[in-house]
């Protein structure tokens, strides 16, 4: 039972032990990652069987006695980037299986390495002890005749290493030790300290059999007037060579090319071995190449050449252009230097290398400031010297000339970047272009852009002439190359003055382009023919000046990415941020607005709270600098956060504004209806007009029931009955229409009977189709108290004052019937 009990509590703390240690390490099957965890030392608590264990960038200053006993089965091991400045003999003990060791970035010393710390490591191939050294400061005295040992005795355990990457120290030695490493195929010394080389610092690495080696960035070389050739014998099998920022110069780089005459390489890397801060007057930097310099390097049959930034000035003749095996080039890169080909010998020896390097596939002469076009030059104050603008009567004037230029047959990438030359082509027709895909001209100092043509076909898939001056091209036939470019780059190409000079370089892109670049072109809007790139993936509109998202993109659900980092953006409104979340659903598309400062009002909430919601993918974690209206600056996501209390005011202002419209309609309606009604008959009529133009009377041929309408007040009655009727009717004889008497029964009430005396009144005013009106004036009754109806027929209008005593109305009555008769 008591067995049993401390059983399990040993297995309980065994598995809080390895639970508590989870947090410091992250376990992946049978890798353990255990770096930027502050461990200071080797932890004793993972699974014994992992094969991967990554241990870098904490803060482990030593390895004792077997601490990876534990771990037998480790294959990779990386304790890169601590602060490792001891390793015990055993320090590596139970690691027979181990491949790839790495302790780049720590504090070992190489020259005190115990005899038998790497002897454990039967089986490593890779072995990293590179940036270990400390690079003295500038003001550190460096450079002195003392010896640097390697421990020899710990690397002579290393018999299967295949690839070693070591600092290089001041002055350095290596002994015997190193004569075991049989199999070194790779030595790579990173930190580069050394200051003087001899034909003896490598010949222990004879027996090896390196094929890449890196000599890099040896900046602290201390050049002399000349270097011993032999230094580099016994790397006699290398195929792959790197010089690169080892300040040997480029005359003393080229002749440490000697074991590798008549020999096949794959890579010289001689880019940047010379440099004009370390230089001497023997050796400067600014360099003509000869034909002796060229010696050996002109027998090796090299794929890759690199001799960039090297202080090149000129070529003198069957030197740098002539090559025992052209045939092998596939990549030459010489930018960055300043040699032209101007004489006719250097020129004819170019035309010869570009006929024989039939493999060629990369060719770069960048950066190279040959002459500055329209040079304007001074003179002293009230010099007598003759104006050095006018030209020599011998100067030879330069026109525009037609060239034709016969490419490499596998030739696939051209670059032409930064060349400032004074020289003009009018023309240049390409043959063998079958294989070009890569053209770029970036930045080239044309002084008239020549019509490129390539009669023989174009297969480009990348064209970069950023920096170059759109309105140069636009009306060329170089134009119609990018027709079927995948990659199309117009940076800093000017393309808002081609645009206000009506022209368009877009309406040359074909569907096949996927990725667009014009960036720096200080646009604000973009042409409707763009919408028609539909296949477009990646558009940089970074830098330019837009204030509102060009709309001719919605048409474009092809994008991945769409930059418009550093421009004017205020907001995108509704219809772009739908279209940008459709694209998403197809395409994962990206979104950089970096740079733009947006607005945080209440119009532009919808387009911040969007921002946060969206699944677009936006840069700078979603949050961009805003503000308000009275300037105040922000970020979107400190508004958002803060989304109810800053926006509180803008519902107040919608419902007062809605308030206002709903008060300025209600009087309108109310006025509108105000009038309606006022002159609703008149309305009513001008209806009835239209309804009845099929029915015309002819006044002529109306007959009528009455001869006579009688409208009267309702004190009027008892005289209408008993003195006017009576003779109208009975004494002459007249026709009389009253209406209490002759109207049918309900007419008065019903709407219609209304209508249609409205519209009698409105006939016989407005339209006169009465005989005559005859008002008859009783009780004293003056002209003023007509009404004033009658003052638009007044003329129709028969005024008769009736007498107060009957028996003076003799005349009236007579004058009445004269009147009706």
């Amino acid at each position: 039972m008591d067995g049993r009990f401390y059983l399990t509590v040993a297995v309980i703390f065994y598995m809080i032990a390895t639970l508590a240690f989870a947090q410091f390490c992250d376990l992946r099957d049978l890798f353990a990652n255990c770096s930027k965890r502050d461990l200071s030392n080797i932890p004793q608590n993972l699974p014994k069987n992992i094969t991967e264990l990554d241990l870098s960038e904490n803060v482990i200053t030593e390895i004792g006695a077997r601490t990876f006993n534990r771990y037998r089965k480790l294959l990779h091991l990386n304790i890169a980037n601590n602060k490792i400045n001891s390793l015990n003999s055993d320090a590596f003990s139970g690691l027979s299986e181990i491949k790839v060791l790495t302790l780049t970035g720590n504090r070992l010393d190489h020259t005190k390495y115990p005899n038998n710390v790497f002897r454990p490591l039967k089986n490593i191939q890779e072995l990293y002890l590179n940036r270990n050294m400390r690079k003295p400061s500038p003001f550190e005295p460096f450079c002195n005749d003392k010896l640097c040992r390697y421990s020899d005795k710990a690397f002579s355990w290393l018999v299967n290493l295949k690839v070693l990457s070591i600092d290089l120290c001041e002055n350095p030695e290596f002994s015997d030790g190193f004569l075991n490493m049989k199999n070194l195929q790779k030595l790579a010394f990173d930190y580069c300290l050394v200051c003087k080389l001899s034909n003896k610092t490598f010949s222990s690495f004879t027996n090896s059999n390196v094929k890449v080696l890196h000599l890099s960035s040896c900046e602290l070389y201390k050049m002399s007037e000349s270097i011993e050739a032999g230094i580099l014998n016994p790397f006699s099998n290398v195929t792959s060579l790197d010089l690169s920022n080892s300040y040997f110069s480029l005359k003393h780089a080229l002749k440490l090319l000697f074991p590798f005459r008549n020999k096949k390489m794959d890579v010289v890397n001689f880019h940047r071995v010379s440099r004009g801060s370390r230089t001497i007057p023997e050796n400067p930097f600014k360099i003509v190449i000869t034909s002796d310099m060229m010696q050996y390097l002109k027998t090796i049959c090299v794929k890759t050449i690199i001799m960039s930034y090297n202080g090149i000035v000129d070529v003198r003749p069957n030197s740098l252009f002539v090559h025992d095996h052209p045939e092998c080039f596939e990549n030459i890169i010489m930018s960055a230097n300043s040699f032209s080909v101007e004489y006719n010998i250097q020129y004819m020896e170019v035309l010869k290398l570009s006929n024989a390097v039939k493999n060629l596939r990369l060719f770069d002469y960048s950066y190279v400031p040959l002459q500055f076009s329209d040079m304007k030059f001074i003179l002293p104050p009230n010099s007598m010297i003759v104006n050095n603008h006018f030209p020599s009567l011998y100067t030879e004037t330069k026109h525009p000339t037609n060239m034709t230029f016969k490419l490499p047959p596998k030739l696939e990438i051209v670059r032409f970047s930064y060349v400032m030359t004074g020289s003009s082509l009018f023309s240049l027709i390409l043959k063998n272009t079958k294989a070009l895909k890569y053209l770029d001209l970036s930045h080239f100092a044309f002084q008239e852009f020549p019509d490129i043509f390539m009669p023989e076909g174009n297969v480009l898939e990348h064209v970069d002439f950023s920096g170059i001056d759109s309105r140069l091209y636009v009306d060329k036939g170089v134009i119609e190359l990018m027709r079927d470019v995948k990659t199309i780059l117009l940076r800093d190409a000017n393309l808002d003055l081609t645009f206000r000079e009506g022209k368009n370089v877009f309406k040359y892109f074909g569907n096949n382009t996927i990725n667009i670049d014009i960036s720096y072109n200080h646009l604000v809007t973009l042409p409707k023919t763009f919408g028609v790139i539909s296949n477009l993936e990646h558009l940089n509109l970074s830098f330019n000046s837009f204030r509102h998202f060009p709309m001719s993109l919605a048409s474009l659900y092809n994008l991945k990415i769409v930059d418009l980092r550093f421009n004017q953006l205020l907001t995108l409104n509704k219809k772009v941020t739908q279209w940008a979340d459709n694209v998403f659903q197809k395409t994962n598309l990206s979104l950089l607005l970096k740079g733009n400062e947006f607005a945080c009002t209440c119009e532009n909430r919808d387009f911040l709270k969007w921002l946060t919601q969206t699944k677009v993918l936006l840069d700078t974690n979603r949050t961009y600098y805003c503000h308000f209206a009275n300037g105040t600056r922000t970020t979107t996501r400190f508004v958002v956060e803060r989304f109810h209390d800053t926006f509180s005011d803008c519902d107040a202002i919608a419902w007062l504004r809605i308030g206002v419209i709903c008060i300025v309609s209600s009087f309108v309606i109310i006025c509108l209806s105000a009038v309606i009604y006022q002159f609703r008959w008149r309305m009513a009529y001008f209806f009835y007009r239209k309804l009845k133009m099929n029915y015309l009377i002819e006044s002529d041929d109306v007959e009528f029931q009455y001869d006579i309408f009688v409208a009267y007040a309702s004190d009027c009655c008892e005289w209408l009955i008993g003195s006017l009727l009576p003779i109208l009717e009975e004494e002459w004889k007249l026709s009389v229409c009253v209406k209490d008497r002759d109207f049918p029964v309900g007419f008065i009430k019903r709407q219609w009977g209304k209508f249609e005396i409205e519209m009698a009144k409105y006939e016989m005013f407005e339209q006169r189709k009465q005989k005559r009106i005859i008002v008859i004036m009783k009780d004293g009754t003056s002209k003023e108290d007509v009404p004033i109806e009658f003052s638009s027929i007044w003329k129709d209008v028969i005024m008769i004052e009736w007498p107060g005593d009957d028996m003076n109305a003799d005349n009236v009555w007579y004058a009445l019937k004269l009147q009706l008769g």
